[in-house]
């Protein structure tokens, strides 16, 4: 008996601490998005996120805008700007709390299923984005993501279940100093996944939630992400 109890005890602490350690890692990421279609070919949408990491620490707040094109059934391109504001790492250069991010981004969407007129309702997508970030005390990135997303509209069901898996590329992640030239080469900087369910309020407006995992290559900063947003089209 003492030792069941025992064991229980030890399992019990065990979880306690994986908890633990696990909201010392998980971001929460929230916002909003509005999306307005013009006809079938163009799209103007407009968003908020507000992110926390370690479930309580101010991380960021993005406000985006994006463009896209339907160049024909299944075929997308985009134009995407973001700019981010976060706690400022450099405060003693300017003396400010917050430091302030840009980012544009073009890219390509391939809805396969789509493009092939296979089905209306199942979505297996490839997304290509070339994204260029700008700081204020740190050197530019540029970075080359590619994106597979599985997503499944149910029949006269209220939600949408997805899945993605995501390559982040850095072509100007490392730098090496030479003696008299500057090495400058590429490398993968992270994976990201994500599982979720768009959830339909009604034909406008979806809620999505979504549980996902980014594994930071080069540092120890890999964590997991809660994401809920609200999504409103017209």
């Amino acid at each position: 008996m003492y030792s069941s109890n025992k064991r229980n005890l030890i399992l019990f602490v065990g979880i306690l601490a994986y908890t633990a350690n696990l909201s010392a890692q998980l971001s929460i990421w929230t916002g909003a998005n509005a999306n307005k279609s013009f006809g079938k070919i163009f799209s103007l949408e407009a968003g908020y996120e507000y992110r926390l990491k370690n479930t309580r620490e101010f991380d960021k707040s993005n406000v985006e805008g994006k463009f896209a094109q339907n160049w024909t059934k299944g075929i997308e391109t985009f134009v995407k700007y973001r700019n981010s504001i976060e706690n400022n790492k450099y405060s003693g250069l300017n003396s400010k709390v917050y430091a302030y991010n840009n980012r544009l981004s073009v890219g390509l969407d391939v809805s396969f299923l789509r493009l092939a007129d296979v089905s209306k309702r199942t979505k297996l997508s490839w997304t290509i984005t070339q994204q260029m970030d700008s700081y204020q005390f740190k050197r530019y990135s540029s970075i080359l993501r590619n994106k597979i997303t599985f997503k499944q509209d149910i029949k006269n069901f209220f939600l949408s279940p997805f899945a993605s898996a995501e390559h982040f590329y850095r072509w100007n992640r490392d730098v090496v100093y030479a003696d008299d030239e500057v090495i400058i080469s590429g490398g993968t900087t992270a994976l990201r996944y994500f599982v979720g369910t768009e959830v339909e309020i009604n034909k406008n407006q979806r809620f999505v939630i979504g549980f996902g995992f980014k594994d930071v290559f080069m540092n120890q900063n890999s964590n997991y992400i809660l994401r809920l947003s609200y999504k409103f089209s017209f």
